[in-house]
């Protein structure tokens, strides 16, 4: 079976987003006591805009924001990646992890889907609907697998978790519209979704970030740049690869894929962090690597 080169690179580069977005909880684990996972989904986004704003504009020197812009596509995808930090967030602390991240991260898919369909005419072949159903019920069984108290639901907690699904999903449709250098792209939108999330930080407890824990959590020294680890690990990298991956495969394809996430979270959460899954857990890994390989393996995605 033969793959199209640009299919295996989106199909690649969207597998690797996830991964970098799986290194996340690991990373928030060694955070200062007192640090909310709001202001550090803040911080990693208003962090990750301005470092990645300014390299690019002295590497494109001036010339970044020359040109065609879809200024639709920026500001959707600005605000779907801003309003996921503040609805996703605000969902795990009112129903908790479990509850949370089942309804956030397993709507994704299939809206990403109908807006794919809807919006840009995109072909829905059985394979997705396949690995959707296997990947979403993957990901419910690793997340009740690895719950071992009783499961919190609010109504709107499991309401501002759609809404992070539904953000996840138009910040995808918005880089769809911008017909720019991923590279370009994921400058822009990472800068003008820092702005918008930047009063989140400003307004929450940042005293944090004046701590050596803080400071390693946000920032790393590489070279002579001082580089966020939240920032560059599970902003800027999997939001470029993402941004390629979307240009070259279908929408719901790219939403399925990144369910690579929770793998990489629960295979670091083992390794590093000492937590075991319940038999459930693990058998939701398993079906969850089976939908995502099904549709790898897929040659017509595009």
């Amino acid at each position: 079976m033969k793959i199209s080169k640009s299919t295996l690179k989106g199909t690649l580069c969207v597998i690797g987003a996830g991964m970098c977005w799986g290194t996340t909880g690991t990373i928030q684990a060694f955070a200062p006591e007192g640090a909310s996972s709001l202001s550090i989904g803040a911080a990693r986004v208003a962090v990750a805009g301005i470092i990645l704003f300014i390299y690019m504009l002295i590497k494109k020197r001036g010339g970044l924001l020359r040109g065609e812009w879809s200024v639709k596509g920026v500001l959707l995808a600005a605000a779907g990646l801003a309003a996921y930090q503040l609805t996703f967030f605000s969902a795990v602390r009112l129903t908790g992890v479990a509850v949370g991240t089942m309804v956030a991260i397993g709507s994704a898919p299939p809206v990403a889907g109908i807006f794919g369909r809807v919006l840009f005419g995109e072909r829905l072949p059985w394979r997705w609907y396949a690995a959707t159903v296997l990947a979403v019920a993957g990901c419910v069984m690793l997340v009740l697998g690895g719950n071992r108290g009783a499961l919190s639901v609010s109504a709107l907690g499991v309401f501002l978790a759609f809404g992070a699904a539904l953000s996840y999903a138009l910040e995808g449709v918005g880089l769809r519209l911008i017909k720019r250098d991923p590279y370009d792209v994921i400058a822009v939108v990472s800068a003008v979704s820092g702005l918008m999330a930047l009063p989140c930080l400003i307004m929450g407890d940042i005293s944090w970030l004046a701590k050596p824990a803080g400071i390693f959590c946000v920032f790393m020294l590489s070279g002579a740049a001082c580089m966020g680890l939240l920032t560059f690990l599970s902003t800027i990298i999997p939001y470029t690869l993402f941004t390629i991956g979307i240009q070259n495969i279908a929408l719901g394809t790219v939403y399925t894929l990144s369910l690579s996430e929770p793998l990489t979270a629960w295979f670091l959460s083992a390794v590093l962090l000492g937590e075991r899954l319940s038999w459930i857990g693990s058998l939701g890994v398993s079906i969850l690597f089976c939908g995502i390989l099904l549709l790898a393996c897929n040659k017509n995605q595009g």
